[in-house]
């Protein structure tokens, strides 16, 4: 018999042992069988086997329905345990989330199912979270907690039961939550929802043992206790103390809303609990629970509950926690106490992270960071956006609506432009917090929130608005009801987000309100301003991100507006989108601008009324000058100035679509960021080849957009990396990558998700074909080759094409802000009033009717040159002998009228 054969008969008898353990029905274990045969085919499967055929039985018992013979519905999950599924594998928690992974990208299962995994995941780093903080807060409470594991119960003829013990209550208590978190099916991996029905159930259980006068469970040094307590006299009270104030102060709970959460969602469980038979006490006031003849059967009926939710759902089993070999199970080496944040939840990815990673962007906006567990991170989120709207009314506030009228607005136009939409908005939401089993009181606070929110930013956005442009009419702004919805939803999401609603996590508020991205990402960056110094740095964070999300791949889905505009108008050059990247360009960019599409000639600001194209020295003559002189026979044309001129970046149209524009720099200054990001991890630091990069990522995107199409930013990007560096390579330029390379240091960036380069689009099918996707290679050489192949060729040859100026970014255009202007969109290159004496380090600086003339001279020099290299031509003369910057300086009457009479300016400043 061969190895293989051998070796096949192993993992077929392997996995029948383990279908025979699990009691797998037959079309389950068949399913089984033949995708791992498959997948064993295709890949090579390192590790454990039982690790991978741990996954292959997961998936096919997740992907297939059992009815039940009691009552004839279906059940997910074949019931089987998965806990008891890893335990027989010899496969952690850690590792199976790490495989399953793997096997899911291999196996090219659904969204769907993905999404299942995704949800399993932050379930269990909610739940990992959840557990240590319950221990602390339980020794709070009680006291006597050991380590020694529960013995149980047993109940003879001549021994009598004995009341609990601190540990037997310990386990009772956290299998009581899991219980009652099981019934809320669409809410039980919200974070801050999730403490508080914790918090609720420690509140209960407490109650159960005040009332019961077990002094021998309860801490006597508990901050709740009356002050009596320990004394013989002491009388109990007609009704169950409440302790909810007490533990969100010392354990950082937010009391109104645990309060609300105890009264209207974990008491409605708890009666149903009684009524149903499943707890045993006193059904009138819920008490009675750990009495001697209740408290075993309570515990009894409490787990059989639960194994019989994890067997129909198919999840890994909360109780994990409490066994002995808790650490082993889940994949922690040393138990981790306290509040500190597992390894477990670190090692998560980005959408099931506790503490997610800073995006690139927007760090400009983010608060000096805390150290914070995960619930004080959320908690804190919720407590300072409750802070924000203390007093606020879900109705413009008597603020806004003197506002209104001072600017001419009637209250009719108030209510259908601006109130009437808004409610409607809010019913939306509320009917998708329905759709997800929320209570009725929660989708009432959580809709006021919202709103409330919104009438806020609204109210700071207008009067922004107002004070850019005065003569803009306000009826104008309000016909935008796009605009208005934009910043409802997004104020939707700083709540959703707040309180960790993980189910309906973004971009689902595009769902609800049926907006498309691309009109979204537009509002982001002006809610972030109106509220950047009054919520948590998280929430700031999360924005951005939802920011990157957007720019990166939701703006480029086939049903994006975006094309609608692309179909009218050509895709700019980044030279042209960062014209106006002066920080008083960029402070003129009104709400109008973002959602008005195209605008009559943008009004920019330019230092000099004469025709001086960006990125031209202020030293070279301007074109029409050049025309003067060419007239002349005894003058022959100037190279340098003739080079500056055919090289200059195109200015912006003349009707230009203003919103286009925003996008694009949007676009650009995240594109360029990424692309250094991923430069500096593999260790390409030449500027030159950081501008092809650059140069065949813009044109790929400019002249071949299709290839953004229904993808994803990075997808080009790295594409872009590595066949700049594969033509750019040779003996002395060792700089090729390999796309694993290159794959492995894009894992490293923040916010990065492997799904990117194991999932691109390489086909959309026709009818009813299925879309053909596939890792980032085959996209390279099916897709992205044929667009891309002649112009990469351009950079083999001696005479390579011209090289497009990296943006310079929004962050460091404002590094001479307040009152500069930008000259060069190629050059940090900038003219402001002199206030201070400038920094001289690293930087050439000229100060007009101070500094020597040789200080502007070099700053000519350095923007001649580089204008000149761009084709090519001029950079050798200039750097020989200079004569090219004293032609441009002595042959230019015009430009030096210009510069006498910026000096005059200057001096009257």
């Amino acid at each position: 018999m061969s190895k293989q054969e051998d070796s096949e008969e192993n993992w077929i008898s392997a996995m029948d042992n383990l279908c025979s353990k699990l009691n797998v029905d037959p079309v389950a274990a068949k399913k089984s069988k033949e995708s791992f045969s498959e997948i064993k085919q295709n890949y090579t499967l390192d590790g454990d086997i039982l690790h991978w055929i741990a996954c292959a039985l997961y998936v096919a018992c997740r992907t297939s329905i059992t009815p039940t013979v009691q009552t004839g519905k279906a059940v997910e999950g074949n019931c089987v345990s998965l806990t008891r599924l890893l335990r027989l594998c010899n496969i952690s928690l850690i590792q199976f989330f790490n495989k399953i992974k793997n096997w899911m990208e291999m196996a090219a299962m659904s969204t769907d199912f993905k999404d299942r995994i995704t949800r399993l995941e932050h379930k269990f780093a909610v739940s990992t979270v959840l557990f240590r903080k319950f221990q602390p807060i339980f020794q709070e409470i009680f006291s006597g907690l050991t380590n020694e594991p529960v013995k149980p119960n047993t109940k003879s003829k001549k021994q009598k039961l004995q009341p609990c013990t601190t540990n037997a209550l310990f386990e009772f208590t956290w299998c009581m939550y899991v219980c009652v978190k099981g019934e809320f099916h669409n809410s039980a991996d919200d974070l801050v929802d999730m403490y508080h029905v914790l918090l609720s159930c420690l509140d209960y259980v407490f109650a159960n043992a005040f009332m019961g006068r077990r002094m021998d469970l309860i801490n006597p040094a508990f901050k709740g206790l009356p002050a009596d307590w320990m004394k013989d006299d002491f009388e109990l009270p007609k009704k169950p103390p409440c302790i909810i104030s007490v533990l969100c102060e010392i354990k950082e709970g937010l009391a109104v809303e645990a309060a609300t959460m105890k009264e209207y969602s974990w008491r409605p469980v708890i009666k149903t609990f009684f009524e149903k038979g499943i707890l045993k006490g006193n059904s009138e006031d819920l008490t009675g629970l750990l009495d001697v003849g209740n408290f075993d059967v309570n515990v009894k009926s409490l787990n059989n509950l639960y194994e019989t939710y994890v067997l129909s759902v198919g999840e890994f089993d909360e109780r994990i926690f409490l066994g002995e070999h808790a650490n082993e199970q889940i994949g922690t080496k040393n138990k981790v106490s306290g509040d500190e944040i597992s390894q477990v939840i670190a090692s998560f990815g980005p959408s099931a992270r506790a503490c997610p990673d800073t995006p690139l962007t927007g760090r400009n906006y983010l608060a000096r960071r805390e150290e914070r567990t995960p619930v004080s991170e959320a908690t804190n989120s919720v407590a300072r956006l409750a802070a924000l709207l203390r007093s606020a009314r879900p109705k413009p506030s008597p603020h806004l609506l003197r506002f209104f009228a001072d600017c001419g607005v009637s209250e009719e136009v108030i209510n259908s432009k601006v109130v009437e939409p808004c409610n409607a908005w809010m019913e939306q939401f509320s009917n998708n917090l329905r759709e997800i089993n929320c209570s009725n009181e929660t989708i009432a606070f959580r809709c006021n929130m919202v709103t409330c929110l919104y009438y806020k930013v609204l109210e700071h956005i207008i009067r922004e608005e107002h004070r850019k442009k005065p003569q803009l009419s306000l009826h104008v702004l309000l016909s935008q009801e796009t605009y208005q919805l934009t910043v409802y939803a997004c104020c939707t999401e700083v709540v959703l987000h707040a309180y960790g609603v993980h189910s309906l996590r973004f971009p689902r508020v595009l769902q609800i309100y049926g907006l498309s991205a691309f009109h979204f990402y537009k509002i982001i960056e002006l809610v972030v301003q109106a509220v950047v110094e009054k919520l948590s740095r998280d929430v700031i964070k999360h924005l951005n991100a939802v920011e990157e999300q957007v720019l990166e791949s939701l703006v480029w889905t086939s049903d994006s507006p975006l094309w609608d505009q692309l179909a009218k108008t050509p895709v700019p050059a980044s030279t042209e989108v960062y014209v106006q990247d002066s920080p008083n360009g960029r402070r003129n960019i009104t709400v109008i601008d973002r959602f008005l599409t195209p605008m009559a000639d943008q009004a920019k600001k330019q230092l000099f009324k004469d025709n001086i194209k960006p990125g031209q020295s202020l030293l070279v003559q301007a074109n029409n000058n050049i025309k003067e002189e060419s007239s002349d026979p005894q003058s022959p044309p100037s190279t340098s100035t003739l080079s500056s001129t055919e090289n200059t970046p195109n200015t912006t149209p003349k009707k230009a679509n203003n919103s286009l524009m925003l996008f694009f720099r949007k676009f650009y200054s995240l594109a360029v960021v990424r692309m250094n990001d991923l430069c500096t991890r593999l260790r390409l630091t030449d500027e030159e080849l950081k501008r092809k990069i650059w140069t065949c990522l813009e044109h790929s995107v400019m002249h071949q957009t299709q290839l953004m199409r229904d993808r994803h930013l990075d997808q080009v990007l790295m594409c872009a990396v590595y066949v700049i560096c594969k033509v750019s390579h040779n003996p002395n330029n060792q700089v090729e990558r390999t796309f694993a390379d290159i794959m492995r240091c894009y894992r490293q960036r923040p916010l990065a998700d492997n799904h990117v380069y194991r999932s691109v689009l390489i086909n959309k099918g026709n009818g009813e074909e299925s879309p053909e996707r596939g890792d980032l290679i085959n996209f390279y050489n099916k897709v992205y080759v044929k667009c891309m192949q002649s112009f990469a060729l351009r950079f083999t040859g001696r005479h390579e094409c011209s090289l497009s100026p990296l943006p310079a970014g929004r962050a460091r255009a404002g590094r001479w802000s307040p009152g500069c202007q930008r000259v060069s969109e190629r050059h940090q290159l900038y003219v402001k009033p002199l206030t201070t004496p400038p920094n001289h380090h690293h930087l050439l600086t000229y100060q007009f009717s101070r500094s020597p003339a040789k200080d502007l001279q070099a700053i000519n020099t350095m923007v001649s040159c580089e204008v000149g290299g761009v084709g090519g031509v001029g950079v050798k003369r200039s750097a020989e002998g200079g004569d090219v910057v004293k032609r441009a300086r002595f042959a230019a009457p015009g430009v030096a009228r210009k510069l006498q009479g910026l000096v005059s300016d200057r001096q009257a400043v």
